[in-house]
């Protein structure tokens, strides 16, 4: 009886240990096409219970060869992901993006040998589904870049799903960032990159994840074009993940990607036998030079202006003011074409994009730049990767991580910018994915100028409030706030994003705790760059016919922090700097005097960088609250959180403070 009790214990701990995350991850199950019985019948995924999918393997595995006389980069992956929950049926759906310019016949890349299939356990017994080609699409995003698209059948809550591919890439220079994290955990991942002794690159490791990483070398043999053998050193690059967390979206950051695990490698020159290649971009110097060269992007913008009689009835010929000169041929432009919600780096046809009456931001920002130009005006084009794609390497040069351009304007020492998917905003008032650090201006001969798009003046609001507290409790009063830059955007954009005029006034109210009876804003749909919002409420608080109650604010200014978590991996990024200024004056009713009132309140950083300061002051029969909030930069590392999180929860509490006025 005791041996066979402890016999069967010992058969249900070894069941757990084989089901357990952990184990899976020391050993993985590297054979593609046979996933387990554990890793069908798994329900959970126990680091991170609220995970709706997991990758259970994936290897990633990258070499060189030579091909007709050339160098090519290879890269095989292999994946499996187990659906968890139903939402995570998602991630049976894949694109994989790659470059492919017709003007580059041997400078391109292709996927090739695509398979992909489902495993699901149907009473008792494993089914395995094979995706038909029918499911497989490719589809051209710009004049550079495709992407292949495709969706695995059959997938539910528990199926294990897998796919594999080899991508060849004629850019030999260039060898694509490992990621090893993803938007789900990773049990187990790995990267083996293959490099040949003639190629000398910087392998930078970077996030804040572990890995095993091994680095050795080894012999690598190539038939060059002739079929004669070429022998070489090559040094191996071996990285191993187990039980990496999700890296998964959170608010105050755009591009979660930018911090996860991942490697990089930064080609710093070639020692090829022959001198086979001489032609490849190095240098961020030389991307400029190659598109104000290219056909389809520099020479197109110093092509004859298509909308010169635009231009012409614009009324800015004698306008000696670069910025309403700017505007008035924006609005002129944005009469005749609307922004199509894309972003892009290369266009279609003026023509195209005229004769359809609208377009992506390049689309209309290369009609707009020529519109500049035909005007007197000095324009350029300031390609950058938006921030919710990521950040430019500005030490590893990569025309694939341009994805748009802006456009600039010189005058004198100063750049003035502006973007055609500009809706509320105004010149130097850019949507926040826009605002970028690494903004590179190009001249017409390609030489170009890294400009700091965040340094542009920080938006502001000034909040009056004014009102009168009556002996039932009853608050009527007026609030009026003077919007600038983009915080007067995004008022803007609000109200146009709003169901209609009458929801957008109640969630308004809803949220400030008052019934409006008045609403208005000024400069709504005007090119400008200021907005006021005005609007009459009134509030009850409470009385008791002795005492009364209320939050000296009236019109509530934090309710509760933003940043609630007790830690957190990512940097905080704001969307831009700003400055808040409120004023509320209350007039008392008579008969009553303050029995308690809050202490002022001054918090801020060494580098002023982030502050607040409250101010109380009591003056013929009103109480007046001075308020100032700013934040002077854009970026918070995880080393700041603690002290941010602090900061807010102490904001929080001083905003909820009362005041008790009692009857005298």
């Amino acid at each position: 009886m005791k041996t066979n009790l402890l016999r069967s214990s010992v058969i249900l701990l070894v069941l757990a240990m084989a089901c357990s995350p952990v184990l899976m991850a020391q050993n993985p199950n590297v054979k593609f096409g046979s996933p387990t019985d554990e890793e069908l019948t798994m329900t959970s995924y126990a680091p991170d219970e609220s995970a709706p999918a997991v990758v259970l393997y994936q290897s990633t595995r990258t070499w060189y060869d030579i091909l007709t006389g050339k160098f090519k980069v290879y890269t095989e992956v292999k994946t499996r992901i187990k659906i968890l929950k139903p939402e995570g049926k998602e991630y049976a759906d894949v694109e994989i993006p790659y470059v492919n310019n017709d003007n580059e016949k041997s400078m391109k890349e292709d996927i090739t040998g695509l398979k992909a299939f489902a495993y699901n356990m149907e009473n008792g017994k494993m089914v395995k589904t094979k995706m038909e080609n029918s499911s497989v699409s490719r589809e051209r995003v710009d004049k550079s870049h495709m992407v292949l698209k495709f969706s695995i059948p059959q997938v539910k809550e528990g199926t294990v799903v897998e796919y594999q591919y080899k991508k060849e890439s004629g850019y030999y220079f260039y060898i694509d960032t490992w990621v090893a994290q993803a938007e789900i955990p990773v049990a187990y991942t790995s990267y083996d990159l293959l490099i040949p002794e003639y190629f000398k690159f910087s392998i930078d490791e970077t996030g804040m994840v572990r890995t095993e990483n091994k680095v050795s070398e080894e012999g690598i043999r190539f038939l060059d074009s002739s079929g004669e053998p070429l022998v070489c050193t090559g040094t191996r690059y071996e990285f191993v993940g187990r039980d990496l967390p999700a890296l998964k979206s959170d608010s105050y950051v755009f591009c979660p990607l930018d911090y996860c695990k991942k490697v990089t490698a930064e080609l710093n020159g070639l020692e090829v036998p022959g001198a086979l290649y001489e032609n490849f971009a190095t240098s961020w110097e030389e991307i400029g030079r190659r598109l104000m060269g290219d056909e389809d992007f520099g020479n197109r913008i110093k092509r004859a202006c298509p909308i010169k009689d635009l231009v012409a009835s614009s009324g800015v010929e004698k306008e000696t003011d670069v910025v309403k000169k700017m505007a008035g041929i924006y609005t002129a432009l944005k009469s005749r074409l609307k922004w199509n919600g894309n972003y892009k780096l290369f266009a279609e046809s003026a023509s195209k994009t005229l004769k359809d009456g609208s377009g992506s931001n390049a689309d209309l920002n290369f009609i707009l730049l020529s519109a500049y130009r035909e005007a007197g005006l000095d324009a350029r084009p300031v390609v950058m990767s938006r921030r919710t794609k990521g950040r430019l390497p500005l030490s590893h040069p990569s025309l694939n991580k341009l994805n748009t351009f802006v456009v600039g304007v010189v005058d004198g020492q100063t750049v003035h910018f502006i973007d055609a998917s500009v809706e509320d905003g105004y010149i130097d008032v850019l949507p926040p994915s826009l605002l970028t650090e690494q903004g590179l201006l190009l001249s017409d001969d390609g030489t170009g100028n890294w400009l700091n798009l965040q340094s542009l003046n920080a938006s502001k609001a000034n909040v009056v409030v004014d009102a009168t507290l009556d002996a039932d409790g009853t608050i009527k009063g007026t609030c009026n706030s003077q919007m600038q830059a983009n915080l007067s955007a995004s008022l803007k954009s609000g109200f146009r994003e709003a169901d209609d005029s009458l929801s957008y006034v109640n969630k308004l109210a809803e949220r400030d705790g008052v019934t409006i009876t008045e609403y208005a804003i000024d400069n709504r749909e005007a090119f400008l760059p200021n907005a006021t919002e005005r609007f009459s409420f009134t509030k009850k608080v409470e009385a008791d016919g002795s005492h009364i109650y209320l939050n000296p604010f009236v019109i509530p200014v934090m309710s509760e922090s933003p940043f609630k978590a007790v830690t957190r991996t990512l940097p905080v990024e704001y969307p831009y700097k700003h400055m808040l200024n409120m004023v509320t004056s209350l007039e008392l009713p008579d008969g009553y005097e303050i029995e308690e009132m809050p202490k002022p309140f001054n918090i801020t950083t060494e580098d002023k960088s982030l502050s607040v300061r409250v101010n109380y002051v009591l003056q013929a029969g009103k109480l007046v609250v001075q308020y100032r909030f700013t934040v002077g930069k854009t970026l918070f590392l995880p080393a700041e959180y603690d002290f941010l999180r602090q900061f807010y929860d102490s904001l929080v509490e001083k905003c909820n403070e009362m005041v008790v006025l009692k009857k005298s």
